[in-house]
């Protein structure tokens, strides 16, 4: 696959499909998204978070108006979920980005992979301990 230079609504699809087939192998995180989405990641429930997740992509770096929903509130009920499981989502979405995008573009997903995942700890009240966590 070409690298891209530029973020589009389908090159933000291959990015984030690409990052949930390995997330939902990955021993770490995958039971979070198997056990609430199943195993084939062509499923209706699979399709469907996809696709939020391109609109909410879009709406961070194409100004997209489709996402309008709270990206922190579906996290609260998330049984298990700790600080080290953010770690792991921004190297797996770190290692999707650098295999789409060209460096330039890859690192401002990682920047913002980052930003977000200090956010939801934040937001989840899990006592972040800066970006210690991250790299």
């Amino acid at each position: 696959m070409e690298l891209q230079k530029t973020i589009t609504r389908e090159n933000l699809e291959t990015l984030v499909t690409l990052f949930y087939h390995g997330a939902m192998k990955d021993e770490k995180i995958g039971h979070y998204f198997t056990l609430e989405l199943g195993t084939d990641i062509t499923n209706y429930e699979w399709t469907k978070h996809i696709d939020i997740l391109v609109d909410f992509w879009a709406k961070v770096f194409l100004d997209d108006p489709l996402y309008n929903s709270d990206p922190y509130g579906p996290h609260f009920t998330i049984v298990g979920l700790e600080k080290e499981d953010f770690t792991k989502w921004v190297e797996l979405f770190a290692e999707a980005a650098d295999k789409v995008y060209v460096k330039e573009v890859s690192n401002l997903f990682k920047e913002k992979g980052i930003s977000y995942a200090e956010e939801f700890i934040e937001r989840l009240k899990m006592n972040p301990e800066s970006s210690e966590l991250f790299w």
